[in-house]
Parts: structure tokens; C-alpha cells; sequence
């Protein structure tokens, strides 16, 4: 709880004396220059100071199309079938009980922002940005049960979406021409709905919950590589 209540002190103080840092550095030698027309990808740094995906997705990368302006995308899917099956010996009944189940899932994500940079040192920026993101991710399910001859059935179907605006405030580091670290924060607004459909042989019915949350994002540290 301290690491992360000083990390977020730090952050604050951070942006805070960015803010106030005159701009009369020469422009010439701002690595916020040599920006327009990049591309990058962007990787976040773990407790253990491991690579890992950024903001959640598989892919993150952004394209500056001014030297002071970029928009950032983030994309993630997933998808993929199982099947499972149990045999079960009921020794008090002496007869043998088979379950399966087949199950089917779909989602994806979809992060994005416009990113304005506010000009600090030659190697240090301050940046804000906004940007809508979409979640939707699908279940579904079937179980089948053979048991003392008797076959019995269910079939569910769970459907989850969620989108809303992300705000973000951070400060970039230029190590190198081509790479920068960062740390960043911000608030997300996120309306929810989550929908469950289930049936069997004798039970049919549905289920539905929407919210709406403002919350705070966690701390990102990310490095960067431009190209």
C-alpha cells in the first residue's frame, strides 16, 4: 500500500512541475521533433520488470501525425472451443454417470485515445488524452447428463459489453532517439450490461444487470519503440 501510495505521489509531483517548466528550450533539439510521421509500440512493465501486454490488450501501438499529437489503438481477441467429460461410478447405486460439456467463447477489446503532448524538457513531456473504448465477450454452453439410462440437458449463453471513455494524464522519458519510458494514470467512465440465457429440460429463463462505474485506472509503467 505504500509502494503504491508513493508511486502515485511521485506521478502527481511529477506531472504537477512539468506544468511549470518553461518552454524555452530550444525547439531544434526536443526529441518531440523528430515524432511526426512515427509509428510505435508500446510494452508495460510489470512488478517483476516484465514485458507484458499494455492496457490489457495483446497489441498496443500509437502513430504520431504531428510532432505534438498522436492517436493510440489497442486490440485484443479471444476465441476458442473446449469439451470436457466425466465418467462417475456410483457405487451405491452401482451405475455409471456420464457428463459432458461443450463450451464456446468469442470476446474482444478495443482501446483508443488521441494523445496531446504538452512540452516539458528536451527528453521529458508531459501528455493528456481521451479516447472511447469497447468490450464484448460471449459464452455459451452445453451440458449433457447420462445417468441410469436417463439422458438430461442445459444450454446457457452469457453475453457481457461494456464501453465508455478513458482520460489519462502521464510523463515520457526519452532514454534513446527510439525508445522512452512512461508512467501514466487516469479515470474511466464505463457503462456495463451482462445478459444470461439458460434452459434445461423442465427451467428456461434469462437474466440481465447494467451499471455504471467511474473509477480509477491502475498506474502503467510502459516502455516504448518508435520506428
Amino acid at each position: 500500500m505504500l509502494t503504491k501510495t508513493y508511486l502515485s505521489n511521485l506521478l502527481i509531483l511529477l506531472f504537477v512541475s512539468q506544468l511549470f517548466i518553461t518552454t524555452t528550450f530550444s525547439q531544434s533539439t526536443s526529441y518531440l521533433d523528430s515524432l511526426d510521421g512515427k509509428f510505435a509500440l508500446q510494452f508495460q512493465i510489470t512488478d517483476n520488470f516484465q514485458l507484458s501486454n499494455f492496457q490489457g490488450t495483446v497489441l498496443s501501438g500509437k502513430y504520431h501525425f504531428s510532432s505534438r499529437d498522436a492517436l493510440r489503438l489497442g486490440l485484443e481477441i479471444i476465441f476458442g472451443d473446449s469439451e470436457a467429460e466425466t465418467e462417475v461410478n456410483n457405487l451405491d447405486t452401482n451405475t455409471v454417470g456420464q457428463y459432458t460439456e461443450d463450451s464456446n467463447r468469442f470476446g474482444f477489446t478495443v482501446n483508443s485515445q488521441y494523445i496531446h503532448y504538452i512540452r516539458g524538457t528536451n527528453d521529458i513531456a508531459v501528455f493528456g488524452g481521451i479516447g472511447p473504448f469497447f468490450k464484448y465477450y460471449k459464452l455459451t454452453r452445453t451440458r449433457e447428463i447420462l445417468e441410469d439410462e436417463i439422458e438430461t440437458s442445459s444450454e446457457s449463453e452469457t453475453s457481457l459489453f461494456s464501453t465508455g471513455i478513458d482520460l489519462i494524464v502521464g510523463v515520457e522519458w526519452w532514454f534513446h532517439k527510439y525508445m522512452s519510458l512512461s508512467a501514466e494514470y487516469g479515470l474511466k467512465f464505463s457503462y456495463s450490461s451482462a445478459e444470461n440465457n439458460f434452459k434445461d429440460d423442465s427451467v428456461e429463463g434469462e437474466s440481465e444487470r447494467t451499471s455504471f462505474d467511474i473509477s480509477g485506472n491502475h498506474i502503467n509503467f510502459g516502455i516504448t519503440v518508435y520506428f
